[in-house]
C-alpha cells in the first residue's frame, strides 16, 4: 500500500485474531487498521507513521452486539450505524445510540468502528462519554493474554491510552443499568454533519424513592480526555431532583471542565456551553429514569 511517492506501507489482512496478534508481535512500527476513517487521514497528512498496516476488518471475533455474562458486549468492529440501530443498545443505553446516530456523516457512520473511536483517544470523540456514564470497560487482547480496563482508566491524554502496541481492543462491555436509571447525552457543534463537538455531556441518574441514589456526569471535548465530573456527581447524589439542583450541578460541571481555546470556541465559551448541556442532560436523564422505575422496559 502506498500513500504517497515516498511512503510505502505494507498491508496485512489476517484471517484470525491469533494471526493478527502474531503480526503485531513480529512487525516493527505496525498500526492496526479497522474502519480507517481516522488513521488513513493521519497517515496521508503525515500526522502518524507506520511501516505496516494490520487490517482487522475481516475478524469475526471482533464483530457483533449481544448480551453475554450479564453484560452488554459490543465487538470492536461494530459501526456507529449498527450501534444506533441495535435494539439492545437502544434499550440499555439510548444515549450511546443517540451519540452513534449523530456521529459525523452517514458515510463515516457506516465505516468507522467503536474500537477505533475509543483507541484514537481524540478528546472530542462522540462515543466515550456515553460509555463512561454506563460504567463501560474494554477488553484488551495480546499474545500474552487478556486484560479488562475500565474506560474511565483507559485514556491517559490526547491520542494516548493504556493500550499497548501489541494489544488489540477486542470489545466494549457495560452492565445493564438497574431500574430507575436514565442515561442521556447532549452535544454542541458549530454545524451539523461532520463538525467535531465543541462540548458534549453524558449524564446518568438512578432514582429510588424520589432521591438520586447514583449519579454520573461525563464531559467530552472540554479536557485532554473524556472527563468524569466527580464533584458534580457527588453534589447530585442523595438529593431530590429539582431545577435548582440541576442548575447547581451545571455550575459545578462548568468549573470542573478544563477546555482550551481553539478555532471552534474559546475556553470561556466552552464552559458556558457545558453548563447548558449539563442541565439538558440531567433533565433528559431524569425523564428516562422515571420512565424506567419499574424496570419493565429495561433501564434507558
Amino acid at each position: 500500500m502506498s500513500l504517497d511517492r515516498e511512503a510505502h506501507i505494507a498491508f496485512y489482512a489476517p484471517q484470525t485474531l491469533a494471526e493478527a496478534l502474531r503480526l503485531l508481535d513480529e512487525l516493527e512500527n505496525a498500526r492496526i487498521l479497522a474502519g480507517g476513517t481516522d488513521l488513513l487521514v493521519e497517515l496521508r497528512e503525515s500526522r502518524a507513521e507506520a511501516r505496516s498496516l494490520v487490517s482487522i476488518q475481516g475478524l469475526d471475533e471482533l464483530k457483533g452486539i449481544a448480551k453475554k455474562g450479564g453484560r452488554l458486549e459490543i465487538g470492536a468492529l461494530a459501526t456507529p450505524r449498527e450501534i444506533a440501530g441495535n435494539s439492545l443498545i437502544n434499550r440499555y443505553n439510548p444515549a450511546l445510540a443517540q451519540a452513534a446516530g449523530g456521529m459525523a456523516s452517514s458515510h463515516i457512520r457506516s465505516m468507522a468502528t467503536i474500537g477505533g473511536n475509543i483507541v484514537s483517544a481524540v478528546p472530542s470523540a462522540d462515543l466515550p462519554p456515553a460509555l463512561m456514564a454506563a460504567e463501560a470497560a474494554v477488553r484488551l487482547v495480546s499474545s500474552a493474554g487478556i486484560r479488562e480496563v475500565s474506560l474511565s482508566d483507559f485514556f491517559t491524554g490526547p491520542r494516548s491510552t493504556v493500550c499497548g502496541r501489541e494489544e488489540i481492543l477486542a470489545a466494549v462491555m457495560f452492565p445493564p443499568p438497574p431500574p430507575g436509571t436514565g442515561i442521556s447525552w447532549e452535544r454542541f457543534s458549530l454545524r451539523e454533519s461532520n463538525a467535531l463537538a465543541v462540548a458534549a455531556v453524558a449524564a446518568r441518574l438512578t432514582i429510588q424513592k424520589g432521591k438520586i441514589t447514583r449519579a454520573a456526569v461525563v464531559l467530552g471535548a472540554v479536557a485532554p480526555t473524556p472527563l468524569a465530573a466527580v464533584k458534580t456527581a457527588e453534589f447530585l447524589s442523595g438529593q431530590k431532583p429539582s431545577v435548582d439542583l440541576f442548575a447547581g450541578a451545571a455550575s459545578l460541571a462548568g468549573e470542573e471542565c478544563r477546555p482550551i481555546s481553539d478555532i471552534r470556541g474559546s475556553a470561556w465559551f466552552r464552559k458556558e456551553i457545558v453548563q447548558v448541556l449539563t442541565r439538558r442532560a440531567l433533565i433528559a436523564a431524569l425523564a428516562r429514569a422515571r420512565e424506567n422505575q419499574s424496570g419493565k422496559k429495561g433501564a434507558a
